[in-house]
């Protein structure tokens, strides 16, 4: 495994991988190994998004009223059905969504570089090989399973039926497609410990002089 050294500047890291491979784990354990680092997670900013009314109308104009609850609330069931089942509607939902999740992604990026004390800033992207997400990273990092580890996570994760599972995996490169084009492959069927000592590897603390 290539080992990564921190430079002067603040550096600059993509995190991928598949669903359920673990990959916002490796984040979590990321942070904790370096507590100068700042973390954007994209799953959360879209969450975040899915929280706001104009964010909900610009959605509901592009499929449908029916994605909406009579209380205004996102119906999520209604919406994973219909994206993950029609292309067509994957890539409305995303041409909402993504601009602004790269908008916020950017404008953090940019804060912490502005701030000495932050080493590295890592952008956890799910969909960074599919959208062509690009914030002048230096490294795409991915953790990866293999997809039969990936559907019985799913399965026992989120109570997924077979047939949805499918359609999710179907939405996402499939996961050694990303670890091709990764520049760092964290491979994730172990347990936690091992997961780890990978990170560990690669993040190389600066030493004190």
């Amino acid at each position: 495994m290539a080992l990564f050294y921190y430079s002067h500047q603040m550096n600059i890291l993509a995190l991928t991988g598949g669903i359920a491979t673990g990959k916002s784990t490796a984040g979590k354990i990321m942070r904790r190994l370096v507590p100068t680092m700042k973390f954007f997670d994209s799953d959360e900013s879209v969450q975040n998004l899915l929280s706001l009314r104009p964010v909900l109308e610009e959605i509901s104009v592009e499929l449908g009223e029916s994605v909406i609850r009579d209380d205004g609330s996102l119906n999520r069931a209604q919406l994973r059905e219909l994206v993950f089942g029609n292309p067509v509607q994957r890539e409305k939902l995303e041409g909402v969504l993504h601009p602004k999740v790269r908008k916020e992604c950017l404008e953090l990026r940019e804060k912490c570089s502005k701030n000495p004390s932050t080493t590295l800033f890592v952008a956890d992207v799910p969909l960074l090989f599919e959208s062509g997400f690009d914030f002048d990273q230096e490294l795409n990092l991915v953790v990866a399973t293999s997809e039969a580890t990936q559907r019985t996570r799913l399965k026992a994760r989120s109570h997924f039926e077979d047939r949805m599972i499918t359609s999710i995996l179907r939405a996402q490169l499939p996961i050694m497609e990303k670890v091709a084009r990764g520049d760092v492959v964290f491979w994730n069927e172990g347990c936690l410990a091992q997961l780890e000592r990978q990170l560990s590897r690669f993040l190389i603390l600066p030493s004190i002089s």
